[in-house]
This record gives structure tokens, C-alpha cells and sequence, in this order.
């Protein structure tokens, strides 16, 4: 199986990432979900892959584009576990699923999003029955109101 995603970073910066073991958590589904820990085995960094000998086997590709990076992830397999399983999903639904999370996972880390990852923060918006955003309550209760 095979997916890919742009990231608005420079291929160097997310070569360095993905050969990051701190930041396998990042893009592995099981770790994301917190049903497991770091597998054992490591990361082989060559030539703009970054390949893995834990299961799901498989290795990003890192190329140019412009300015921006192209990541391709390849699996070994195209099956995997539905991650709800109250969820109909087939396991070939599943996989591609899960290569999708650790796609846009890895973008809103990569690009520093606001959005798209549980681990990043939200930017505020403002409240429109309010009229104004969260960080002004904060100020008026640290101020007395």
C-alpha cells in the first residue's frame, strides 16, 4: 500500500523527523492510540527513506517538491485492524485509514498546524456569543473581572 501527502517543510526537516525514534508515536496507529509502547527495532535512515523493521513493516519516502517535501509512506501490508471496532470498516479500509492519521499526523506536527493532532494546541477563535475569545476571560478573572 501506498499513500502520500505534501508537507509545507523542507525535505531535510522531515528526513530528520521521521529518523527521529522520539517521534515514532507521532506516525505508528498503535502508538497514537496508546495501546502499546515504542516497538523494539529501529529506524534505518538512506538516500530520503527511512525504513523500519517493526510491524506494520514499511518506509517513508522523502522528495522535493518546490519548496515544499512530498512524504510517501509504503506498507508492506495493505490490511490492518479496524481502530473502532464498532465502526464497519473492512481491514484493507482500516490500513488505509491508519496510513491516513499518520500522514496528517506527521503534517500538523511537521507545519507546526493548529489543528489536526490531539497533541497540538488549538488556536482560540473568537466566541461569537461573546464577542471576544477565551484569553480575555482569563485576563478578567486574573484582574477581579
Amino acid at each position: 500500500m501506498e499513500q502520500a501527502i505534501t508537507i509545507s517543510r523542507p525535505p531535510a526537516e522531515v528526513l530528520d523527523y521521521l529518523a527521529d525514534p522520539a517521534h515514532i508515536p507521532d506516525w505508528l496507529p498503535q502508538l497514537r492510540r496508546e495501546e502499546g509502547n515504542i516497538p523494539q527495532g529501529g529506524l534505518h535512515r538512506q538516500d530520503g527513506k527511512v525504513s523500519w523493521d517493526f510491524e506494520p513493516r514499511g518506509e517513508w519516502h522523502v522528495t522535493a517538491a518546490g519548496q515544499d517535501t512530498r512524504l510517501t509512506l509504503r506498507l508492506d501490508k495493505d490490511v490492518a485492524i479496524a481502530a473502532d471496532p464498532t465502526e464497519p470498516e473492512t481491514p484493507r479500509e482500516a490500513a488505509l485509514h491508519a496510513a491516513e492519521a499518520a500522514l496528517q499526523s506527521l503534517k500538523s506536527h511537521l507545519e507546526r498546524a493548529g489543528g489536526g493532532d490531539p497533541d497540538l494546541r488549538i488556536p482560540d477563535a473568537p466566541s461569537r456569543a461573546f464577542g471576544h475569545d477565551a484569553s480575555e476571560d482569563t485576563d478578567r478573572q486574573t484582574r477581579g473581572r
